[in-house]
């Protein structure tokens, strides 16, 4: 990999500020439900003024703390002009819109700062609470702000493999029968957007299994963070996400707070 920025606490703490500021754009339409739902995107997912707010912050903001381009959710780059990017920011400036929407809270801002088109560190942001979550190769993983930053630690929260899954999650998939035939005991919870994985990076959680589709601004923060407190990402055949891509999809992929428990699910 090239040369990466140094994410020391000035830089999060202006990130941090950063992240502060989408976040209030966000509770200031999450007030106003005459502003929430403005529009629907090609695969019919809702994209509120909310959304367009935050980004707009966040494609402004990020290159005046390191610059690189911006590849945001709401604002899509040419692929011509992105695939010749070695370094960048990779956003979600609201991720979760449909807990936006059905006023659960569940809603956070994804930030990710990628470099050979992985992800090297991650923040997330949840607007309704004021908590961060951040972490990355080289940079601790933490949550809470970063003057008062509390350390994550993934691993297996009981003898229970507790699964998460989205809000709509159907708990498909040759998952579970695996587990049952290992001999594990199963729960299951649904949690809205990247707080599954930050559920997972706490030890709070065992297993996201998702086998819907996502985009590369939905992961890369989380994998960041996910992995840097011990947890793992992979594609159901074990191969890691690949990011850069010229539609932005992500495959099916499960995370866990534990790698041994990618053993029991993984396909074979």
């Amino acid at each position: 990999m090239s040369s990466e920025p140094v994410f020391d606490s000035q830089l999060l703490a202006a990130l941090y500020r950063l992240m502060q500021n989408a976040g209030e754009r966000i509770l200031a339409v999450y007030g106003d439900a005459s502003r929430w739902q403005t529009d629907r995107k090609a695969d019919d997912s809702p994209v509120t003024a909310a959304d367009i707010a935050a980004s707009d912050a966040l494609v402004a903001g990020l290159p005046l703390l390191i610059d690189r381009p911006v590849q945001s959710e709401e604002a899509v780059q040419p692929w011509d002009e992105r695939r010749h990017w070695q370094q960048y920011w990779l956003v979600d400036p609201m991720d979760g819109t449909k807990e936006f929407l059905h006023r659960s809270g569940e809603f956070v801002i994804n930030v990710a700062y990628m470099d050979d088109n992985q992800p090297v560190f991650g923040m997330i942001y949840q607007p309704v609470t004021g908590i961060a979550w951040w972490g990355g190769t080289d940079v601790a993983a933490q949550m809470g702000r970063p003057d008062q930053p509390q350390p994550l630690r993934a691993g297996r929260s009981g003898e229970a493999v507790r699964v998460l899954g989205s809000r709509r999650s159907d708990w498909r998939g040759q998952w579970r029968p695996r587990l049952e035939n290992a001999g594990f005991v199963i729960e299951t919870e649904s949690v809205g957007s990247a707080l599954k994985f930050m559920h997972l990076a706490a030890g709070q959680a065992d297993l996201y299994p998702r086998l819907g589709p996502t985009s590369e601004w939905d992961t890369a923060a989380p994998q960041a963070i996910l992995e840097a407190a011990g947890g793992a990402l992979v594609q159901w055949d074990g191969a890691p996400l690949e990011y850069g891509k010229a539609n932005t999809l992500n495959p099916e992929f499960v995370a866990a707070s534990d790698p041994d428990l990618l053993r029991v699910v993984l396909d074979p």
